[in-house]
């Protein structure tokens, strides 16, 4: 049998690694002198404010640092940390010196080169944060400043990402400090906000870069600052679950061993019956996360704090787009926990509003103004050093995409916030912001705050992002069109059915009516998804705040009773298992070709205890689908036929399904390499070229997906994309670019020529080249079934993976049992560590073991069995066929052609359970050995085979010769 030594200890083998975003052990403490993750040459060290420098060495290490003529010394302590100030440094652009010595060993000398002084932001958030200078609108400015001669001293470090429970003191940067040569992978708002602080300030601009896509805000939030926080009860929780130093953590683990055991109890014998399987139980609270709240900032903030910057800039929300009014309250957690880790309570802090996100506008579609009323509401709540960009009048080509492509403008607006609160220059911040309505019979009289008028309210424009590239027609700021109506005003009654509104500027305020609302309680503007061509701004041409009021008090969705009423619907549908449902077997949809002279099996899922009536051919049967919601009906034989049959299948819940134009006649089922799908019995790409002549009685269940493999096998679905890629019945008539039959089909029909039975092919096929190369050999096309008992040295670690997804199998309990125990233990060291004061970014691991599943990288090669089953035998069967064929490719070999013939061999063996026959013809192309060194011919009785000497481009040859060796 296979052996099972370790399992989780070599699949942990494979998982775990440093700085990783689950790694097994925090980072170590130091054997060498070593610098803090922002120090390297290059870098900008912040001017007019002490510098913090600090770094790791063997403890008690004296360590001096010199630089600009200051010598300052620190000593290294029980846990090898230092730390020490530079006195304030004046800006400069001349590359200087950075020299670190250790008086102890002066061979541990480190000389950093190239450093400037000047002004340092810390930048962080979520993707489009990260995206970088040469796939935005800062393109231009990152190529011109690449190129510039002399060079300008711009420059950007980009943490790598680590995700930690505990602070960090190390962390990495692939590359450090870069220069502006290379801009084009700069962050490319932090590019056009430090290019608008380098034009006016002249010095040095360095910026912190430290974000990650798909990221939510808690991740990049200090613990203490959600601690704090009132309104953050469930990110606290998440926290305390997961950690294993405080009682409530400790609770959570003692649950969480329970729970995996029940649930393997329950998975095991599901998985066996290849019924749907429940995912196991994740670890708890953010020990099971790796964007959880407050990961992010131990991985790869914590390791830069304290590094000297003058401010912040921040760009977030999509992936909390969701919360409402819950995200002012984690923005003021993520300032907060800034603040008090810098030791800044001032800290500038400046951000971004959402962008126009989502299809063609729509008035009443939210979207993400609702996140926006969230920032709107944090900024007026916290207005000391804060500043917000408004986004939403960049009136993006491409409102859809999540990535807008305008990242120069809203740089410059960041840039606005810094220039006049950190630097004094007399410059706009802002765009008009909402301070209050006022209802006044049948209008609404708006008022912003008299500080962000600068000269007072204008309707403007700054042009089309389809213009980008025309100064004329796209710029910022915004200029005037005095002669436009101001647009994505709405004003709502008592109902709270907003309609458009008209909307005038009347002195410093906007008057608001409706004739379809007489008397008003709610005002609204840009207050949608894609609020296109928002057009109210101050003179300064900076647009004003979007907003929603009813009665005077911000709106949520959250508090909308029609979405509250949706969502509770919604979620009741969800969960309520009584709602009629029905479904029947995938290949059963209009003009299916059914096998004749065989038993015809019908099944599909339906409620559970649903009786099930279905009829064929005149014929009835019924079936109550179980307690895994499956049901199954069995139909005596048909002869061939050219009389279209219609299946009817209901249910007692009221729901049914109707399949017409069904044939009697040969079905085979085929299998193997992409060519089977992709090819077609003619050149496509030679329009002059004829189409073949149509075959009436041959159709073919295409796949629409490039999608082949699953780790489970599906029963229940088939297709994937909400419809989009349905699979259907063509058949073999070229004059309809929806029909055709491949290659094989065509001419494996035509060389049988069996008059007046129809020929039903269903191709499936799997494997490929590529940038991923799926091998797709016989083993994945194999039941599960068909190899679970397999004992063959060759497969052992194959097979291994495949048992560690089903529950109930040895290798799997082994697995848990172990995966287990490395939890205790690692949860265990954790509370030793802290009861004996040891330092926990040292002594703690970053994270807790993955559980045990297969390893990804012979996922990602499709060599774990039953793949390809899973997604292209297992939606189908049982089915009664004529035959099973295989046609390889290269990729459908494997790894190793010495144990193709085995593979191939377990696979022909397997068929008769799959289908639900006694016997199942096996036809196979077989490459010959000077195609293949070392395949071997698989001993398969009663298959019949046809070999080639060359991976063919077409499958014409293949197909009639296997045709003539149909009986």
């Amino acid at each position: 049998m296979i052996k099972t030594r370790s399992l989780f200890s070599a699949l942990c083998a494979g998982v775990f690694f440093a700085n990783s975003l689950h790694a097994d052990t925090a980072s170590m403490p130091p054997e060498k002198l070593e610098l803090a993750a922002p120090f390297t040459d290059h870098m900008i060290l912040q001017r007019e404010k002490p510098v913090a420098v600090w770094g790791f060495a063997a403890p008690g290490d004296q360590i001096t640092v010199e630089f600009a003529g200051q010598r300052k010394s620190a000593k290294a302590d029980k846990t090898g940390d230092w730390m020490l100030q530079l006195d304030p440094l004046v800006a400069s652009r001349d590359g200087g010196e950075f020299k670190v010595t250790c008086e102890a060993k002066p061979a541990e000398a480190l000389t950093l080169t190239d450093v400037l002084v000047g002004e340092v932001w810390f930048s962080s958030g979520q993707s489009n944060m990260v995206w970088v200078a040469n796939k935005s609108a800062c393109a231009s400015l990152a190529k011109e400043l690449a190129a510039s001669k002399p060079e300008i001293p711009i420059r950007e470090i980009n943490i790598d990402t680590v995700s930690a429970l505990y602070p960090q003191k190390r962390a990495t940067s692939d590359g450090g400090w870069k220069k502006v040569t290379g801009a084009n992978d700069f962050s490319a708002l932090s590019l056009s906000f430090a290019h608008e602080l380098y034009q006016e300030l002249g010095v040095p601009i360095g910026i912190l870069l430290s974000a990650h896509s798909n990221t939510r805000i808690e991740a990049f939030t200090r613990r203490e600052a959600i601690e704090a926080h009132p309104e953050l009860a469930v990110d606290v929780a998440l926290m305390h679950d997961g950690y294993p130093l405080l009682k409530q953590g400790q609770a959570a683990f003692e649950q969480y061993y329970k729970d995996v055991k029940s649930w393997q109890e329950k998975a095991g014998p599901l998985a066996e019956l290849g019924a749907e399987m429940p995912a196991p139980p994740q670890l708890p609270g953010i020990a099971g996360m790796w964007r959880g709240p407050s990961q992010f900032f131990n991985g790869k903030i914590a390791p830069v704090i304290p590094y000297t910057i003058r401010g912040a800039i921040w760009c977030q929300g999509t992936s909390n787009s969701g919360d409402g009014k819950i995200y002012a309250a984690r923005m003021e957690a993520l300032l907060n926990g800034w603040r008090e880790a810098w030791d800044m309570p001032d800290m500038p802090f400046y951000f971004t509003q959402m962008q126009a996100y989502g299809e063609a506008p729509n008035p009443d579609e939210v979207g993400f103004a609702d996140i926006r009323q969230a920032q709107h509401l944090f900024f007026i709540k916290n207005r000391k050093n804060v500043g917000m960009v408004v986004q939403t009048d960049l009136n993006s080509a491409r409102p859809a995409g999540i990535h807008y492509f305008n990242k120069l403008h809203p740089g410059m607006r960041l840039a606005r916030w810094a220039l006049a609160n950190d630097y004094g220059k007399d410059i706009a911040t802002t765009g008009p912001i909402y301070s209050g309505s006022e209802i006044r019979g049948d209008k609404v009289v708006v008022s912003f705050e008299p500080g962000s008028l600068y000269g007072g309210l204008m309707v403007g424009s700054k042009g089309m992002a389809v213009d980008i590239r025309d100064p004329e027609k796209y710029f910022e700021p915004a200029r005037p069109t005095p002669g436009d109506k101001l647009n994505h005003f709405r004003l709502c009654g008592a109902d709270r059915k907003w309609h458009a509104a008209e909307a005038v500027i009347v002195g410093d305020t906007v008057e608001v009516r409706s004739k379809n609302v007489p008397e008003p309680v709610g005002v609204q503007y840009a207050y949608s998804a894609v609020p296109m061509n928002s057009n109210l701004y101050n003179k300064a041409g900076l647009p004003a705040t979007p907003f929603a009021v009813i009665n005077g008090e911000f709106i949520f969705e959250e508090d909308n009773p029609e979405v509250i009423a949706a969502n509770q619907a919604r979620e009741a549908r969800r969960n309520d298992k009584s709602l009629p449902y029905l479904q029947v077997v995938e290949y059963l949809r209009d003009g299916a070709i059914i096998q004749r002279d065989q038993a015809i099996p019908v099944w599909g899922h339906a409620n559970e205890g649903a009786e099930v009536s279905v009829t064929l051919g005149g014929i009835t049967r019924k079936a109550v689908a179980n307690e895994r919601q499956q049901w199954s009906v069995s139909f005596p034989a048909f002869k061939a036929s050219t009389e279209p049959l219609t299946l009817q299948v209901e249910t007692n819940k009221g729901i049914s399904r109707t399949v017409n134009d069904i044939l009697v006649g040969d079905v085979w089922y085929l299998t193997g390499g992409r060519s089977l799908t992709h090819s077609l019995p003619y050149d496509e790409r030679d329009k002059n070229a004829g189409k073949p002549v149509a075959l009436p009685l041959v159709r073919e269940f295409k796949k629409r997906s490039n999608a082949s493999t699953h780790p489970t096998p599906r029963k229940r679905y088939f297709e994937i994309g909400g419809g989009r890629f349905r699979s259907y019945w063509a058949t073999a008539d070229y004059s309809d670019e929806t029909q055709g039959v491949s290659d094989f089909a065509y001419h494996f029909a035509k060389a049988l020529n069996r008059p007046g039975i129809p020929q039903g092919f269903i191709t499936m096929s799997s494997g490929n080249s590529g940038r991923d190369t799926q091998f797709a050999s016989p083993l994945s096309w194999t039941s599960f079934d068909g190899v679970k008992d397999v004992s063959h040295p060759a497969f052992d670690a194959r097979l291994n993976q495949l048992l560690l997804q089903y529950p109930g199998t040895k290798q799997a309990k082994q697995a848990v049992e172990e995966y287990i125990a490395a939890v205790k233990t690692t949860v265990q060291q954790t509370i030793d560590a802290d009861q004996r004061g040891a330092d926990l970014a040292y002594a703690a691991p970053l994270g807790f073991p993955p559980f045990p599943e297969p390893d990804k990288a012979m996922l990602k090669a499709n060599t774990v069995p039953t793949y390809s089953y899973n997604w292209c035998v297992s939606p189908f069967t049982p089915m009664a066929v004529s035959g099973v064929i295989w046609v390889p490719e290269e990729y459908n070999i494997g790894e190793n052609p010495a144990d193709y013939a085995v593979e191939l061999e377990i696979y022909a063996k397997s068929l008769p359970a799959t289908y639900g026959q006694d016997k199942v013809p096996f036809f196979y192309a077989q490459p010959n050995a000077g195609l293949v060194e070392g395949i071997t011919i698989p001993p398969i009785p009663g298959a019949k085979q046809v070999s080639f000497d060359a991976w063919p481009k077409s499958l014409k040859e293949t197909a009639t010769q296997m045709a003539g060796q149909v009986e």
